[in-house]
This record gives structure tokens, sequence and C-alpha cells, in this order.
């Protein structure tokens, strides 16, 4: 009698804890004691073997229906449009019938794994990512998801929507200018490049160019009119995963002068095609600077940087044109410095000390100040950039021994004789200069009469050579 009872007991319980499966949904049992439990339940009852399979039929496809997805497995459709800001990003989709909420993940190239990053409510169909940087792109896709007895049922992924934040306002920190272009430099801001525009006067504005990197921080404007008022301004751009662009905000204005022309007077012909004769060997990176201010000549190695490079030769894209000869090039080079170097003595231009600390073709090229290790130094990095043997001499200026002054010049070799190369400054000494000059043929002009090294006086003048 007590084991008959027991059975009832038992047969009892089972049948309460898989009703309550059932009614609640509640992982109570596993399949496989819920299954045994009804199989003892209808044995002890006495049910058939079809009336087993039934049940367990019923089962299965209980189990079944429970992981079935949202609305038959449909997942919302995530629209490709957004809107974004420098600091957010606000996707959108279609709602899903049936859905409880949705679950938004995130994708980054910071973060390379999809992560999820929020949740939305039903009545929600968008959401706005604040936890993103400026000039960044991302992806995202949705999940919707549906409460049934107390289980989350989840639809498959919804499209993904690549989207990009804006990115910030760079600012326009320096700009350089030359008589027909203007060189404009700005801050480092993320993204993928930046686009700069340019206006004369009261006109519209133009778009003259796009750099394709957030580390390109300069730009040449060019093809522009000597001493003209121009207006430059700059904004960054960022590009999702599916090539759409999106623009940040505009850089304050700055309004930019480009430099006059200058009165360029041939030489002597004689002079030009000296230069002209030479046999050269383009592209050299390196000149000597020779001190030979003592009796032994001591030389020091100096190198033509990546930047003084570039600088040289959009110097020479500029202003060497094709009626010229290398000499022509030369000889207005050379008055070029003359007339457009403001000679950094806090005087007549800024002070040494606030130009020391960069290169001289820097100086030269693009802020136009120096002194004559500047000037022609530069002189010397251009001809070596043609292929002339051409050095930097560090001697004196003076009518004696012991009545001179510290000067730097170029000097060239040209089918074995030494030729000086002295763009020296306008206005401050006297409006000379020398080009492809014997020593002794600079005698009756240079300033203080002589060059002086190794502690003697230059040849005295002879006459010309024009041969």
């Amino acid at each position: 009698m007590l084991d008959k009872y027991v059975k009832k007991l038992y047969i009892i319980r089972c049948i309460f804890m898989y009703v309550i499966y059932f009614c609640t949904g509640e992982i109570i049992m596993s399949i496989k004691n819920k299954t045994a439990a009804v199989l003892m339940a209808l044995m002890t009852l006495g049910t058939g073997v079809s009336g087993i399979s039934s049940v367990i039929s019923a089962e299965i496809s209980a189990n079944a229906a429970s992981s079935s997805t949202v609305a038959d497995g449909k997942a919302p459709t995530a629209k490709s449009r957004y809107s974004s800001t420098d600091s957010s990003i606000t996707i959108s989709w279609d709602k899903v019938s049936g859905a409880t909420g949705y679950y938004i993940y995130r994708w980054s190239k910071n973060a390379p794994a999809w992560v999820k990053i929020g949740t939305a409510p039903y009545l929600n169909a968008s959401y706005t990512d604040k936890k993103v940087n400026s000039g960044s792109s991302y992806k995202y896709y949705v999940v919707a998801y549906k409460m049934s007895g107390g289980k989350r049922i989840m639809s498959g992924r919804s499209n993904e929507i690549s989207a990009a934040t804006l990115p910030s306002k760079p600012k326009i920190t320096d700009n350089m200018t030359d008589n027909n272009y203007i060189t404009v430099v700005w801050t480092r801001v993320a993204g993928t490049g930046y686009e700069v525009s340019f206006k004369q006067g009261s006109g519209a504005w133009k778009v003259a160019g796009k750099t394709s990197s957030a580390d390109t921080t300069s730009f040449d404007i060019k093809g522009l009119t000597s001493e003209t008022l121009y207006s430059v301004r700059v904004r960054a751009i960022s590009k999702d995963a599916d090539g759409n662009t999106v623009y940040g905000d505009y850089s304050d204005a700055v309004d930019v002068k480009t430099a006059p022309d200058f009165v360029y007077r041939r030489s002597s012909q004689y002079l030009i095609d000296r230069l002209d004769s030479a046999k050269l060997n383009p592209g050299q990176t390196t000149y000597e600077e020779i001190d030979r201010q003592d009796t032994e000549d001591r030389k020091s190695v100096r190198t033509i940087s990546d930047a003084d490079l570039a600088a040289i030769k959009k110097f020479v894209d500029a202003h060497f044109t094709s009626d010229m000869t290398t000499g022509e090039f030369l000889d207005y080079t050379v008055q070029w410095l003359n007339k457009n170097i403001s000679y950094a003595d806090g005087v007549h231009g800024p002070q040494y000390s606030e130009i020391w600390n960069r290169s001289h073709v820097d100086n030269c090229l693009n802020y136009k100040v120096g002194q004559c290790i500047q000037y022609n130094s530069t002189i010397c990095a251009i001809m070596r950039y043609l292929g002339y043997d051409a050095r930097v001499i560090q001697g004196w200026r003076g009518n004696s021994l012991d009545n001179k002054w510290q000067h730097f010049w170029c000097e060239v070799t040209i089918n074995g004789t030494d030729y000086v190369m002295d763009s020296y400054n306008y206005g401050t000494d006297g409006d000379w200069y020398f080009v492809c000059a014997t020593y002794s043929e600079t005698a009756p002009y240079a300033y203080n009469s002589h060059y002086i090294m190794n502690r003697k006086l230059m040849a005295p003048f002879k006459g010309y050579i024009t041969k």
C-alpha cells in the first residue's frame, strides 16, 4: 500500500512540475527529466504507446516553438540614412511587429569587434550613440527581441549601417606667400583629409583642392595674382565605410596678401653662359659648409632635409619657366632672394633669435627672412638640387685683415674655376649681388671691397673675363 501511495505522489509531483513549466516558461527540468516524468506518469496511469508518442511529439513541438524568432525571423530594416555631429551618431530602423525592444551593436577600427552598446524600447526606432570620437567611422546593426513567458526571443541581425562623425574644426596657424601662390598651414584634426578654399575680396568661395590624409596639414593655392588680398579657409573631411563624405565646420578665414612681383634685370650674358656651361649631376642632397676664417679649412657636411627639398622643388616649379636656361633661372633666383628677404636684424626684419631654429631654406623660401648664412645657403641648396658643384663658405668681408666682418657666401666650381654666388640683401647694404663672378671681379663692387678667407684678401680686380 505504501509503495502505491508513494508512486501516486511522485506521479502527481511530476505532472505538477510539467504543468508549471508550460504555464510559466521557467526551465525547472531538463528535457530529459521532463520526458522521463511524463513517461512514468503515463505508464503508471496505463496510457498506451500511441498516447505516449502524442505527448512526446507535443513536448518537442513546444520546445521548437519557444526558440522561434520575432515575427517569424524578421530582422529590423536599418535605414542607410543617419545623422551625426562631431560627438554623436543617430541611426534609425523600421519597427518590428511584436517586438519588446531592440539591441544596438557597433564596430569601429579602434575596437574591431561587434559590441552591444545599448538598447531601445519598442516605441523607439532610433538610437543616438554619444560614445564616439570626432572624424571617425563606425558600423552598426540592430537586433529585435521579444519577451515571451519570461524568455527573450531574438530576431536575426539587421543590415549594417555605415556612419561617420563630423570632424572637428581646424585652425589656420601659419601662411607663406609668393607672388603667385599662398601656402596655408593648419592644426591636425581626426578625419580622412581636408578641403581648402579661397576667395578674392568679396567674390565667391572657390575650392582650391583637397588632401587625402589627416596628417597633411598644409596646402599650396597656386595660380594667384601678385600683390592681391585673398581669404583662405579649411575644413576637415571624414568618410564612412561606404565612402560617403561628411564635412566639419570651416576654420575661421584668414586674410593673406600675395607678394609683389620684383623687376628681374637680366645679368650679363657671359655670366649666365658660365652657369650654363657646367656639367650637372642633379638631385644632390648634401653640401659642404667650409670655415675659411683661419689659415686652414674646416669642413662640415650639411644635409638638405626632405622638407627643404620639397620647398626647393616648389620654388623651382613656380619660377623656373620653360623659356629660361638653368643659368637664367639661377640669375633670377639670386635677384629674387636679394629683393624678397627681410633682413633678420630686428630693424629691417625680425630678430635673429626668432628664426635661428628653422632651416635656412625654410626661412628664405617659406618665411622670406634671414641673414647671409640663410640666403646664400639657400642658393647653394638650390644649386646642389640642380646638380652644381657648390658649397657654402664662412669667411669675412672687409677692406683689410684688421677691418672685417663675418660673412657667408656660396662658391661654385665650373670647369676648374671658382665663382661667387651671393644674393646679399637689398636695402640693408646697397643694391648689390653677384652671379657667377670670379673673386677678382667682385673687388670693385663688394661692400668693404673684398672677400677675405684663409687670412687673405681675395685677388685684386684684374678686369672682367668675358670668355
